[in-house]
């Protein structure tokens, strides 16, 4: 099905010429100064789509700006676009504006609206992006909400078979030793590790919040963030996520870039920056790299196993036909929604196994207690 389609975008004609030329230069212009405001992506979606509505009735940037600025519930994003306004009042475009807030409007977002300037398509352009970003937005939320159940199956059942442990246990030990009963080696091992708990918590409680500290820590060096990502990229059953997940997020970017008019080495260099795995982002390098050399995306592609073969086939043919940008943007539908489709199945999965395990572990605190009781029990009669 995804080989017809690419088939009939054989057919179809390349994009049309745009209209002026497009430079981009991911450094801010002397005159802008950068900016610290973090504002939440929903609410920059929601912004860009409300800008490309306002432009294409026939407002002005300056009229719109002011129009947002004002509607806009969030401070930190009312002062954002009051700013931007102003630097646009001051003879900057409007992406060199954007480049004041790089943690607001990333470097695909600010040369996707550099294009568009380019261009004159600004409507258009701003449209396609607001729905990108929305549908980035639809896929991180649907993962949260898939993750939430076992998530907080886990947290609540580890704090339970904690309090089990650490509090309950120490109780019925007391029981146990007045009337002398012989404890099971399960019973002993559990009562162990709650005694060692309870008398040097004072050293266990800093000793893990430090080993986590230091795992997180751990996590963003340059060493930790390449072993983790590659761990992300290649274990079994994850690696079946991950893999069309990133492809699908940098194909929908490299083909809104390319129909924008961004050129092909920009856009795949921007597409390296917004790629989040490290491993990915060395292989964007590598594509670059080829590009730059004349020998176009193909020989870094097929020998990346990290996409799927049929996707290394098809931005193969698209670079090959002309037919790149919308050939991207197809695949990145798919494979996004693929993505989503494996992270169902893969959490239908993960739910039930959580549960068998906390169940298990949580039946083992139990037996500990009730073993010594049917013991106490048969003593008794």
């Amino acid at each position: 099905m995804l080989a017809q389609a690419v088939g009939k975008l054989g057919d179809v004609a390349a994009a049309a010429t745009r209209e002026g030329t497009f430079s981009f230069d991911e450094a801010a212009p002397a005159a802008v100064a950068m900016r610290k405001v973090r504002v939440p992506r929903a609410e920059v979606a929601d912004m860009t789509a409300q800008l490309a509505i306002m432009t294409q009735s026939g407002l002005d940037l300056s009229s719109a700006l002011s129009s947002l600025a004002a509607q806009c519930e969030r401070p930190a994003l009312a002062e954002v676009l009051r700013d931007i306004n102003e630097l646009v009042h001051g003879g900057n475009t409007l992406s060199e504006a954007l480049k004041a807030y790089p943690e607001v409007f990333d470097g695909a977002y600010v040369a996707t609206v550099a294009a568009a300037e380019a261009s004159g398509k600004m409507a258009q352009v701003l449209k396609q992006l607001s729905q990108m970003q929305r549908s980035e937005l639809r896929l991180r939320q649907s993962i949260k909400g898939l993750m939430t159940y076992p998530v907080m199956l886990t947290l609540i059942s580890t704090s339970v078979i904690s309090i089990l442990v650490v509090f309950v246990l120490p109780r019925f030990k007391e029981i146990f030793d007045q009337y002398e009963v012989a404890l099971p080696i399960l019973t002993r091992m559990l009562l162990g590790v709650s005694g060692e708990l309870r008398s040097r918590w004072w050293f266990w409680l800093p000793a893990i919040g430090g080993s986590i500290t230091g795992l997180v820590m751990w996590r963003f060096t340059p060493a930790g963030r390449q072993r983790v990502d590659g761990w992300f990229m290649y274990l079994p059953v994850i690696r079946n996520v991950t893999r069309p997940l990133l492809t699908g997020r940098t194909c929908t970017l490299l083909g809104m870039l390319l129909q924008s008019g961004v050129p092909l080495l920009d856009g795949l260099r921007l597409c390296k920056q917004a790629a989040g795995n490290s491993v990915f982002q060395d292989l964007l390098a590598e594509v670059c790299d080829s590009v730059v050399s004349g020998h176009g995306m193909g020989t870094p592609l097929t020998e990346a196993e990290i996409i799927p073969q049929s996707a290394r086939e098809m931005l193969a043919t698209g670079e090959r036909t002309g037919n790149l940008a919308e050939v991207s943007q197809l695949l990145g539908l798919y494979y996004e929604e693929e993505a989503e489709n494996r992270m169902k199945q893969l959490v239908r999965l993960f739910e039930p196994l959580v549960t068998v395990v906390m169940g298990a572990v949580v039946a083992m605190v139990v037996l500990s207690v009730m073993l010594p009781i049917f013991d106490l029990s048969t003593a008794a009669h």
